[in-house]
Order: C-alpha cells, then sequence, then structure tokens
C-alpha cells in the first residue's frame, strides 16, 4: 500500500479509538474501554506500516542532477 493511504488509515483508527474511548467512559463500561484499546493496538501496527511503506517511497526515489536538464545538446559552463 502506498504511504498516504496507510496514512488516513491511521487518522481514522485513531479517531475511532478516541470516539470509542470517550463513549466507555461515559458508560463506564470496562468492554468498551477495552475495545477502544485494542483498536488503538491496530493503529500502533498501522503506524510501523506506514514509517515502513514511506522509508520504502523515499529510498525508491533518486536524485540525479543530470535529469533536470533541459538542453542536453547546449553547452555547458564546464565545457
Amino acid at each position: 500500500m502506498r504511504a498516504n493511504a496507510l496514512r488516513r488509515y491511521l487518522i481514522g483508527a485513531l479517531v475511532v479509538a478516541a470516539v470509542i474511548s470517550v463513549i466507555g467512559n461515559k458508560a463506564h463500561s470496562p468492554f468498551i474501554g477495552w475495545l477502544s484499546f485494542a483498536v488503538f493496538l491496530s493503529a500502533l501496527v498501522l503506524y510501523v506500516s506506514w514509517r515502513r511503506a514511506a522509508l520504502r517511497e523515499r529510498r525508491g526515489r533518486v536524485f540525479d542532477r543530470e535529469a533536470k536538464t533541459t538542453d542536453e545538446t547546449g553547452t555547458r559552463s564546464d565545457q
């Protein structure tokens, strides 16, 4: 998966975990509290996946100064 998609899922999972946690605290329900904790743990897994994907995408880019030249046939300053 792409890093941007994983980041969106991560944000969504954190929002869902926060909402479930608030509902669990208002209802004084330990089960809902544990459910929010489980969703939070899954968000941590998404975070690790997102960081790995972002690093993989960053390492896949190659910086090439010559690729940015517009005219290959023209004279350069070093000629």
